[in-house]
């Protein structure tokens, strides 16, 4: 994706609808003046501009404005503008801080492009508005060209509750970007996404310092496969240049997702993105179906016990069912490899049917900072044993990872 810019936004016409005066200055400090920013106020609802709202929004780059979701015939003049909205106007409305996760559906399905609490800082509004001007202008016919190559879906799976599995998605996905911190610095930056398909335990925004944004709670009360304005709507870009779906903060069933739901936003983000890696919830789900038929590569963590081992050799089998030639890496955590290899070593070898090359050493100073800080290990120790063991696992996977062809259609 573009890289978004939240320090400044620059030359844009902003229509505000709101007599608030605190709003108001919240939308002077984003859109200072000095920058080449025009604002026209309007203190008035867009029901009381009598018919001259539709003329003055299509003016303007940006709407910024007040809406009551229990006010109908507010709603329904804002959704007579957006009704003849083209795509060069982007429509932002403020609203009441306890609202429903279904009412703020229900005014994204009538076309506004975000909704934000009253109660939002200049920071915070800055930092959506800035996102979804980037999403806007972030070419999308670049991405149908059917010679151009899909972004490689890597799911992280792992043999038990508790084995790293998150730690892994999190520092990979990092690694990849190549943010900073990231021993892939250095090289041309790649687009990637982490989505934490862990619906009821899933914390990989806890090793990122992430709030969930009931984007994936939207996701699921939507039922339907998303848009690609909706999805760059729940998605949140971290620093380390990695677009985030958070767990959903409520516990849910797991049978909340469908298999066509993951199967759309598959089909919206290997056009955009380089890298798609998936953290997956310890659990058999049908819905796994269409992340492990696009699968370019997974990464399985476990340890070596033989319970772990036994349910790895299971959940190989089982994902194999979905894709034969799925290539498979053992993720060994919190133990060290050996010059000699144990007898048990050598037993989980023989079960699993492939040399364990990956090993993450046991390091809880180390692990414990990361989820304390809110920061990846590849960001705060990348030079600790711990940090050096999944930087070499990244490089792995980014370079057995291949292209995979569009399809001619």
């Amino acid at each position: 994706m573009t890289e978004k810019n939240v320090s400044t936004l620059k030359s844009h016409s902003v229509m505000l609808v709101s007599e608030n005066e605190d709003i108001a200055q919240i939308v002077a400090d984003v859109f200072p003046a000095g920058e080449d920013n025009l604002i026209t106020e309007n203190a008035s609802s867009f029901q009381a501009l009598n018919g001259t709202a539709l003329q003055l929004a299509f003016k303007h780059d940006l709407v910024i404005f007040e809406i009551d979701p229990d006010d109908a015939g507010e709603v329904a003049a804002i959704k007579d503008v957006l009704e003849h909205r083209d795509d060069s106007t982007l429509f932002v409305a403020l609203t009441q801080n306890d609202l429903t996760i279904t009412k703020a559906r229900e005014l994204r399905k009538i076309g506004i492009d975000e909704v934000l609490p009253l109660s939002i800082d200049s920071e915070g509004l800055k930092a959506a508005v800035s996102e979804k001007i980037s999403a806007r202008n972030t070419p999308q016919t670049a991405f149908q060209n059917t010679a151009a190559t899909l972004g490689k879906v890597i799911p992280i799976a792992k043999a038990r509750g508790g084995a790293g599995a998150s730690t892994v998605a999190v520092n990979l996905a990092c690694s990849l970007a190549g943010g900073k911190g990231s021993m892939f610095r250095k090289a041309k930056k790649s687009r990637v996404a982490l989505l934490d398909f862990d619906l009821q335990f899933g914390n990989s925004n806890v090793f990122l310092d992430l709030e969930d944004n009931g984007g994936f709670m939207q996701l699921i009360e939507n039922a339907e496969k998303p848009d690609d304005r909706f999805l760059s709507s729940i998605l949140q870009e971290h620093a380390m240049g990695v677009d985030v779906l958070c767990a959903p903060a409520p516990m849910v069933p797991l049978h909340s997702m469908r298999p066509e739901i993951v199967e759309g936003m598959l089909d919206l983000l290997q056009q955009r993105y380089d890298y798609i890696v998936i953290d997956l919830p310890c659990a058999i789900v049908e819905w796994v179906e269409p992340i492990f038929k696009r699968a370019a590569q997974l990464a399985l963590v476990t340890d070596t016990t033989v319970p772990s081992v036994r349910q790895a050799r299971r959940l190989i089998d089982f994902y194999r069912e979905a894709n034969m030639t799925l290539p498979v890496e053992i993720v060994v955590s919190r133990e060290r490899n050996t010059l000699m290899r144990p007898s048990h070593v050598r037993e989980a070898e023989k079960v699993l049917e492939t040399k364990l090359r990956h090993w993450l050493p046991d390091n809880p100073k180390v692990a414990r900072n990361s989820v304390d800080l809110g920061r990846p290990i590849v960001d705060i120790k990348p030079q600790s044993d711990l940090g050096k063991a999944l930087g070499k696992l990244a490089a792995a996977v980014s370079a057995e990872v291949q292209p995979v062809a569009v399809k001619s259609t």
